[in-house]
């Protein structure tokens, strides 16, 4: 844990840093985002300051396009799956993980890991994955559909369950858009699915 003054300090930079190059409904996201991960760890008993670092850097590098974020994987000898350059939607957490690292100085991995998978998933995912993966999907600029609202109710008292819900709408709309899935995605499904299913209680 940092010591309160320089955590301050460090969570104004890194804002400022994100206000300079996202757009605004993305920045703002972030913000969001951030704060839902906090009371989430609040809920589930994990680290806030973690959890706000990881909320806040998620989407640091969405500012880059495709082309951009593959060569900045490639250059950092960051490996790609075929999978992944063709659903470029995740590119941006899976770089944005380095990124952190470099531009955040954020040595953490826990916290790098969480904004590495925070798109596509993946079994057994730790605490503060799952918590940043479901803060992305919950926050609230993401409007109030009921399915959502659903997702945000269990996401407060079982996180695996949540995230089975998450995980099933996510590959649902990524199919009704004809747009690939990742195999981490579809094996995170098959995960929470059967944890859901044999131990709704667990978290």
């Amino acid at each position: 844990m940092i010591e309160e003054k320089e955590y301050l300090e460090k969570i104004k930079s890194i804002r400022k840093h994100l206000k300079e190059h996202l757009q605004d409904n993305r920045y703002e996201h972030s913000i969001s985002v951030s704060f839902s991960a906090i009371a989430l760890a609040m809920a589930h008993g994990y680290d806030l300051q973690a959890a706000e670092l990881a909320g806040l850097c998620h989407d640091c590098a969405k500012f880059m396009g495709k082309k951009e974020l593959i060569s900045a994987c490639e250059r950092e000898h960051i490996p790609l799956l075929p999978e992944y350059i063709a659903a470029p939607q995740v590119l941006h957490g899976i770089y944005g993980a380095t990124y952190a690292r470099k531009h955040f100085q954020i040595q953490n991995e826990e916290i790098l890991s969480a904004i590495y998978y925070h798109t596509i998933g993946k079994p057994a995912m730790s605490l503060l994955e799952k918590i940043i993966y479901l803060a992305d999907y919950i926050e609230v600029r993401r409007g109030y559909r009921e399915e959502l609202e659903e997702v945000r109710r269990v996401a407060f008292t079982n996180l695996d369950e949540a995230m089975y819900l998450a995980l099933s709408q996510t590959i649902q709309y990524v199919e009704e858009k004809g747009q690939p899935l990742c195999t981490s995605s579809l094996e995170a499904l098959r995960y929470y699915q059967a944890r859901s299913e044999e131990a709704p209680e667990m978290q």
